[in-house]
């Protein structure tokens, strides 16, 4: 392969990207060590950042994805988002990769099938479905999909702020209405904030197949049992994916500019921020333990590590990968384009499809600028 490949012109179809996680899967199950296919792995990257031909090509005024490093970000990142299961998944799927050119699809399908869905969540309204998954397979995946309800459960804010005592659990702010009498506190109302957003593999039932693609991509990556990921449709709802934020907290943490790192004790996180001042620097880098204060009255979960651990593992990746500036690029462009009607392509249909017409609308717009 002499040539960069363009993003739009080369999606890989989602069977093919569950056949291929099928077949890493499986390769996973032998006597090499981790410790072994992780030192190949970075071995090929570092091979990798050196060839012209790394670069996945986007349209006009839009920087190109830098393949290497979207690689690089993912397998440095693996461990903590899953332990060593996903970091030998990770190094394992990049060994899976002997030419330049299936390691650049490997990085555009993961840019496409796992980086996109959760920004393009950060733009879409919270009334999309999330999608759920339990096994590798693909009958199993396309299977487990098909049964979405679209109703919403009642009382998601109301357990989370009574759990959360009612405070931002970052600033400690009291939500309006049960602020103490003696508070000087303006009056605030909290957002009770979901870790992972329902437009994260939504889908529509003619296309479920790739919100099964980036299911499956998840369920390797983050290392989540098979239940959680079967279970994901309701537990989009439940008190186990939330927390109490003031909303300009709730509004960077939606952005994955904001997320929470987990220390060596259970349930406790320190606040971190991507590139930038994001946040008020009284509360970065501080602590924070999830408690449920409703005990011993109701037992309401709390919010499940392995959904932080994934959040704050896609907010750093694509801060390390240089995608969120891409995809911010390719936002602000489509923008422009549809003449700021472009929210109601990011609103509707699967992220993927999403993607790639906002990315065919740009290349036409530029060929018609040209030919003006």
């Amino acid at each position: 392969m002499s040539h960069s490949r363009t993003m739009s012109e080369t999606i890989s179809e989602p069977d093919s990207v569950i056949s291929f996680n099928e077949n890493v899967y499986l390769s996973m199950k032998n006597d090499i060590s981790t410790a072994t296919y992780v030192e190949h792995a970075r071995q090929i990257i570092d091979q990798l950042v050196t060839k012209q031909n790394r670069w996945i090509e986007t349209p006009p005024r839009v920087n190109n994805v830098d393949a290497s490093r979207v690689l690089d970000a993912m397998l440095r990142n693996a461990r903590q988002s899953g332990g060593e299961n996903s970091e030998r998944y990770t190094a394992c799927a990049i060994c899976a990769c002997p030419e330049i050119h299936d390691q650049v699809n490997l990085a555009r399908t993961l840019f496409v099938y796992l980086l996109w869905p959760f920004t393009a969540g950060s733009h879409r309204p919270s009334s999309d479905l999330i999608s759920d998954q339990s096994t590798p397979t693909s009958d199993d995946t396309y299977g487990s999909l098909g049964s979405a309800n679209p109703e919403r459960r009642s009382g998601f804010r109301s357990d989370v702020n009574r759990r959360d005592s009612y405070r931002c659990v970052v600033t400690g702010m009291w939500d309006g209405e049960h602020r103490p009498v003696d508070s000087n506190q303006t009056w605030v109302s909290l957002i009770g904030t979901r870790i992972l957003k329902r437009a994260v593999g939504v889908f529509t039932m003619e296309r479920a197949d790739t919100a099964a693609a980036t299911w499956n991509t998840i369920r390797l990556y983050s290392g989540m049992s098979e239940e959680t990921i079967r279970n994901m449709e309701s537990l989009v709802d439940d008190p186990s994916n939330g927390m109490m934020l003031h909303r300009d907290v709730h509004a960077i943490f939606d952005m994955l500019k904001v997320y929470l790192e987990q220390t060596e004790r259970e349930n406790e996180y320190v606040v971190k921020e991507v590139g930038g001042r994001w946040i008020h620097r009284k509360f970065l880098d501080s602590t924070i333990t999830f408690r449920n204060h409703a005990a011993p009255t109701r037992d309401i979960p709390l919010p499940n590590p392995h959904f932080i651990a994934l959040h704050a593992a896609i907010c750093r990746i694509l801060h390390m990968s240089g995608a969120a500036e891409v995809f911010a690029q390719i936002l602000d462009r489509y923008d422009g384009a549809a003449g700021g009607n472009a929210g109601i392509l990011k609103s509707n249909g699967n992220p993927v499809h999403q993607l790639s017409s906002m990315m065919s609308a740009l290349y036409i717009s530029t060929s018609l600028e040209s030919a003006a």
